[in-house]
């Protein structure tokens, strides 16, 4: 049985085929394409340019999901639709065109799958806070022995920061302090239970990426672990514009090189409010917790 996965976010949108057969699940095919949804807004609402990429990328997939022969497709959109004033009108087009059905998740149904796919793997430790880094938000969930405690959504992600904070391509020093004021100021407004954690689990490609920028400016790490006090000295380094810190950012992922620092200035103010000392990096997604979730129904009935 092959099911497909879409996640339709502010940055990309996501493609993810899944092999199910005797109750173990692989994913067999993975693929992304960059449209960054989040730009293509007018007054609150996505514009019919940003409506017609949503359908052609929408209509390529479902194409590739018919040559394949895919049994059964989720499609997802977190706060890419979430956010805009013409939701319903969006989901009305996609299911007249394309005969789709996107189910729009709430902040706190896009934490709870994001907690859902650390199944997958195994962790140094049974609690923690886990973070989903989004370009139009950010899903935060506190745990303690592998069982969610709380689950937010927090409003603020790489690409809206970077749209409504950056005047150029990486933050400069005043920049970063006003970007990590205004998070820490989202945060607490959320009411989250005072905690203090050792470990900040990143799920997602974002937290992928950070990981492979500190390997290139060759600082230390563990497996899969960045000790967060390192974070200040990637900050500190590329907090001007030059080509000088263009170069490594352009190396590691040239498509998120407006992105990366916004990222280390999320998981630097959760940071901050949670007393976090690494960074744990899940090689999992959003998708991976949502076909879990779909198995675990399916079994269910």
């Amino acid at each position: 049985m092959l099911i497909a996965v879409i996640d339709i976010g502010s940055s990309i949108i996501k493609y993810k085929i899944y092999e199910y057969d005797n109750n173990t699940i692989e994913p067999v095919i993975i693929h992304d394409e960059r449209k960054g949804l989040i730009t293509y807004r007018k007054k609150g609402k996505l514009t019919d340019e940003g409506l017609n990429i949503l359908l052609e990328t929408l209509k390529e997939y479902k194409k590739f999901s018919e040559k394949l022969g895919v049994d059964k497709t989720c499609c997802v959109a977190t706060a890419s639709l979430r956010s805009i004033d013409n939701s319903s009108e969006v989901l009305e087009t996609v299911k007249r065109e394309l005969d789709l059905e996107i189910k729009i998740l709430s902040g706190i149904e896009e934490a709870k799958h994001s907690f859902n796919s650390i199944k997958w793997i195994d962790i140094p430790e049974d609690e923690g806070i886990l973070v989903d880094i989004g370009g139009g938000s950010s899903e935060v969930s506190i745990f303690e022995n592998k069982t969610p405690l709380e689950q937010k959504s927090i409003p603020m992600g790489v690409l809206n920061i970077y749209e409504n904070y950056v005047s150029l391509l990486l933050p400069t020093k005043k920049e970063q302090e006003e970007i990590i004021r205004k998070v820490r100021l989202k945060i607490r407004e959320l009411n989250f239970i005072e905690t203090s954690k050792t470990y900040l689990y990143g799920i997602g490609k974002t937290i992928v990426t950070l990981k492979r920028l500190f390997e290139h400016l060759n600082i230390e790490t563990e497996e899969n672990t960045i000790n967060i006090k390192d974070i200040d000295n990637i900050l500190n380094k590329l907090s001007e514009n030059t080509k000088e810190n263009f170069k490594p950012l352009l190396q590691v992922d040239s498509e998120r090189v407006h992105t990366i620092i916004p990222s280390l200035l999320i998981i630097k103010s959760l940071a901050l409010e949670f007393k976090l000392e690494k960074i744990f990096v899940c090689n999992v997604t959003l998708q991976d917790g949502i076909i879990l979730d779909i198995l675990e129904k399916n079994n269910k009935e």
